[in-house]
């Protein structure tokens, strides 16, 4: 009965895939991979340029930081360089601040038993000019550095031996860079109160994409500096 019933029913055999079938799955196979080839790169490429922003952020935070506490000492404020343009430099090198904390111009304490001393904040411009904007007088991969000497040495100049880094890939535009972009590093007194200093900052990275960081801050000078 059973062999009959077996004999009865129409059994197909069970075809193969054919060949547009697997060149068709073949290919899916390889768009999907493509897609997720790109986006693993791009994944990849976000994470890289959120690192630099934290990295040049948190480098500004801290310059800053160390600025406000040297300027919170401050007594005597004997220059501060302004815009930059060509002109300003002696080779590569500019300071971009002086003066005398907790002391007087003739180098005796203010505050007794604690040592006055003069700080200086100097700039050497870098020279990568790679993709950069604006593309006439600007430059990457500068350093600012401190300086400090006892008040009673005149001030240290700036040069390739002089202090320690306290930022770097610090950007250089001209003050006379088209007229059209604020000039940076900038250091500038406030001419109307003459109790603040302005101090713009522009650090970058010459990467794909381009990753920069503005601050703009201006920091309160103690009275009688």
């Amino acid at each position: 009965m059973k062999k009959r019933l077996f004999r009865g029913m129409n059994l197909k055999k069970h075809a193969g895939f054919t060949l547009t079938e697997v060149l068709l799955a073949v290919m899916i196979v390889g768009i999907i991979g493509v897609a997720l080839a790109a986006l693993t790169r791009a994944a990849a490429r976000e994470s890289g340029v959120g690192r630099s922003k934290i990295m040049l952020s948190n480098n500004l935070t801290s310059f800053y930081r160390q600025l406000r506490k040297d300027l919170a000492t401050a007594t005597v404020v004997d220059e501060v360089e302004g815009p930059l343009d060509g002109a300003s430099f002696n080779g590569d090198y500019v300071s971009l601040i002086k003066f005398i904390s907790n002391g007087t111009a003739q180098g005796e304490a203010i505050i007794s038993g604690v040592a006055p001393k003069k700080i200086v904040y100097c700039f050497k411009r870098g020279d990568d000019t790679a993709n950069i904007t604006p593309s006439g007088d600007a430059t990457r991969d500068g350093i600012i550095f401190r300086l400090e000497v006892a008040a009673s040495q005149a001030y240290p100049e700036c040069s390739s031996t002089s202090g320690s880094p306290v930022l770097t890939n610090v950007k250089y535009i001209s003050a006379n860079a088209d007229g059209a972009y604020y000039p940076v590093p900038l250091f500038e007194r406030d001419d109307a109160t003459n109790r603040l200093v302005q101090v713009n900052i522009i650090t970058e990275l010459n990467t794909k994409p381009i990753v920069n960081d503005v601050r703009e801050e201006a920091i309160s000078l103690p009275t009688g500096s």
